[in-house]
């Protein structure tokens, strides 16, 4: 399982469950960016610029330990 950190925009933060300060969260070795969202209940539709690490992202992007996704609406 690799541990990563979201922190979503204000807007998306009141449709997630993630707080407004950012969560951690597990999810499977392996996993992308998309399945980070539908693990706090974030539909790809509502994310319109996703960022790890300070870096612009999609949303197919791989994540790895520790990494810190920030996403807009």
């Amino acid at each position: 399982m690799l541990r990563v950190r979201i922190v979503p925009c204000m807007k998306l933060a009141r449709n997630s469950k993630v707080s407004r300060d950012g969560s951690e969260v597990a999810i499977p070795d392996g996993g992308r960016v998309r399945d980070l969202l539908q693990e706090v209940g974030l539909f790809d539709e509502e994310v319109k610029r996703v960022m790890i690490n300070g870096r612009r992202a999609r949303l197919d992007s791989s994540l790895r330990a520790n990494d810190v996704v920030h996403v807009e609406a």
